[in-house]
């Protein structure tokens, strides 16, 4: 037989295939009424099936399986991955042979593209779509569901557009599709609500714009944080979804406890925070300085229990006896500490003022010093590695200042900083020079027993141990937060790590 009757042998062959999988494909692939998802018209004018001349003569290997699935490994393989990455399905890499976990799941959501039962198996139809000029691209939108949609979620709460962790549930309804259009109207894009390959570039860039909650936000959102920061002790004011001046202040003031960027409006981060069992409550103590200090001094003064001169925003013991002294006459716990109890109190037109006169001197009301400080060790909740590790993932991208403590722009000790103490391990900063020194944490002497959530001090420069020997560190060379390989590099400029998280999930000591 000759190469031309073979052509028209193997062509006829294919034809008949393909009409008879059309007409398969037309009894379950029919529109349906409820997603209105509907399956591209094939054109085998349009349509490369096989390339017959390249195929070696006498070559087995090179013929096409029926079907390709996972398992199989064939040269065609690396033709599939290629258009797959090129319509969004698969991330761009190195085409390779293998038909593994990775191409199925492409194939899968190309199924799920075209309306057709998701077996992740490469059939003559698919292949015969998928290499089609009509192909469509990666898309997802209402009534889609899987594991893709989850991650693409993620992200979305993670920019404020869905504001609970319960809404990443890999099913795209009408919460996700109003947070997708909420993106793309903050973003300039078309407003569709659907995640198409534009959209999905732009999530993930550096320049998406998250979303914050102010002023304009839907009042039952306003609701939820102003009961939120209730319950912590920063806001007394009625919990109506209207975002006044006094719940400005209170977020401002949750703010500047919780290391957070204080505008008084609630960015991605400051959400993050609320959101988390870690959220402190109102408290201030001896030692501290701040603007919420000198408020609470102001107050104190206009009470009659500390002279003008010392209010200057520095807890000191001539405040810590005048709370102490408040706390006494109001009936409330005397521990010299300002709890969310004795700031909405103090902060009442029934507050009690001082019959005796602002404190003189800090014997003038007995409570001693030692015992103000053992007032301060509250029990809190505290992190894990899994919630340290969330934590640093949760600011890959961010900026790189020098000096920078966050919640926005880092240095390398200002990121461990700000990490740490978003899961409740309460540390103070510390440059990486005196991080060597440190006594806070259990030291790791060795590079090779580092283990996840371990932080990890070279010459200059720190970062948190991840998972698959990688870390998380704030970059001067990048300008940003990067995730990278733990390589040589890090093991020849190793000097200390410290582990935070023992076994059993408790904070070590040093």
């Amino acid at each position: 037989m000759n190469l031309s009757i073979k052509k028209f042998v193997i062509f006829a062959c294919v034809l008949a295939s393909i009409s008879v999988l059309n007409c398969q494909r037309n009894a379950y692939c029919a529109d349906n009424e409820d997603d209105k998802i509907s399956i591209p018209i094939v054109s085998l004018n349009l349509t490369k099936v096989l390339d017959i001349e390249g195929i070696p003569k006498n070559d087995s290997k090179s013929l096409i399986p029926a079907p390709l699935k996972k398992g199989c490994e064939h040269q065609i393989v690396t033709g599939i991955q290629s258009r797959l990455m090129e319509l969004g399905y698969m991330e761009e890499d190195k085409s390779t042979s293998y038909y593994g976990d990775t191409t199925e799941d492409a194939i899968k959501k190309f199924e799920r593209q075209l309306g057709m039962p998701t077996d992740g198996i490469c059939s003559l139809e698919v292949y015969s779509i998928l290499m089609s000029k009509n192909a469509p691209s990666y898309e997802v939108k209402r009534r889609y569901q899987g594991d893709d949609i989850k991650v693409l979620q993620q992200q979305l709460y993670e920019l404020n557009y869905l504001l609970y962790e319960d809404d990443v549930n890999g099913y795209f309804g009408k919460k996700t599709e109003t947070a997708v259009m909420e993106m793309q109207k903050s973003n300039d894009l078309k407003q569709t609500g659907t995640i198409d390959l534009k959209t999905l570039n732009f999530l993930y860039s550096e320049n998406v714009k998250a979303y914050t909650i102010t002023n304009k936000s839907d009042p039952s959102i306003i609701r939820t944080y102003q009961l939120r920061l209730r319950d912590l002790g920063y806001y007394f004011g009625e919990c109506n979804g209207f975002y006044g001046d006094d719940f400005r202040m209170a977020v401002r003031m949750y703010q500047l406890n919780n290391s957070q960027l204080s505008d008084g409006f609630i960015s991605p981060s400051t959400k993050f925070s609320l959101d988390s069992k870690y959220a402190r409550p109102f408290s201030l103590y001896l030692g501290q300085r701040s603007n919420n200090v000198k408020t609470i001094q102001d107050r104190l003064v206009e009470l009659n229990y500390l002279e003008e001169s010392q209010a200057k925003g520095y807890y000191g013991e001539f405040t810590a006896q005048a709370v102490a002294l408040f706390q006494q006459n109001n009936g409330l716990e005397v521990t010299g500490a300002v709890n969310g109890e004795t700031n909405r109190v103090l902060n009442t037109e029934e507050a009690i003022p001082s019959s005796e006169g602002p404190i003189k001197f800090v014997k003038q009301f007995v409570i001693d010093t030692i015992e103000i400080k053992k007032n301060l060790e509250k029990t809190q909740d505290v992190g894990n590695v899994e919630d340290l590790l969330k934590v640093s993932m949760l600011k890959l991208g961010s900026k790189y200042v020098w000096g920078s403590r966050g919640p926005n722009t880092f240095d390398c000790s200002g990121f461990v900083f700000w990490c740490l103490n978003q899961v409740g391990v309460n540390v103070s900063y510390m440059t990486t020079y005196n991080w060597r020194f440190s006594t806070q944490f259990e030291r790791v002497e060795k590079f090779e027993d580092l283990i996840p959530g371990d932080l990890l001090v070279i010459n200059g420069h720190m970062g948190i141990v991840a998972e698959n020997e990688t870390i998380v560190d704030a970059s001067s060379s990048n300008g940003k937060v990067v995730h990278r390989d733990l390589d040589e590099w890090w093991r020849e400029r190793f000097i200390i790590g410290f582990r935070i998280f023992s076994s059993d999930g408790q904070i070590t000591e040093g």
